[in-house]
């Protein structure tokens, strides 16, 4: 269930905050399983959306959990910027220390991952007040849910020859 970030009241004196939960995977196997990806989005901690895909192209020699925890990380922003709340303050939470890493810390960044990195950059580029923090899997239940959903629509409608 979702609600409409557009019946949301507009409130100008309060600062609004953003959260976003990301979570990717590459499932069943790391690497070459399906590359799938979720986030969670809350606005001033009202839950307000879950989203799940497919991270690139399903089941190659390339996918990794990585690939995947970039795609969320991207697809998420992208959700924020589409609602207009990407002028605010927006906070990353995600499982993953590498995406934190190579997106904070500075961490190097593999040719595998560059263009997705360039990306994710650029999108943080546009996001003035944004935050990316590093929590325990334990705390990012929901998003691995919506990651893990994503997979079974995928089997899904492989299963049914749909194209998702």
């Amino acid at each position: 269930m979702s609600l409409d970030p557009k019946k949301l009241t507009i409130d100008s004196e309060r600062a609004h905050i953003v959260e976003l939960y990301v979570d990717g995977a590459c499932i069943p196997k790391n690497p070459g399983g399906v590359p799938v990806w979720g986030f969670l989005l809350l606005r001033d901690n009202i839950p307000i959306d879950t989203k799940g895909g497919l991270a690139g192209s399903e089941s190659s020699p390339r996918s990794t959990n990585n690939v995947a925890e970039y795609e969320a990380f991207i697809n998420a922003l992208k959700h924020v910027k589409s609602l207009g709340w990407d002028q605010g303050k927006v906070v990353v939470y995600t499982d993953s220390q590498l995406l934190k890493g190579q997106l904070k810390d500075g961490w190097k960044v593999g040719p595998e991952l560059l263009p997705l990195h360039k990306k994710a950059k650029a999108l943080m580029d546009n996001v003035p007040h944004l935050e990316l923090r590093k929590i325990p899997r334990a705390q990012n239940r929901v998003a691995h849910r919506a990651t893990k959903a994503a997979y079974y629509e995928i089997l899904l409608a492989k299963s049914k020859n749909v194209q998702v």
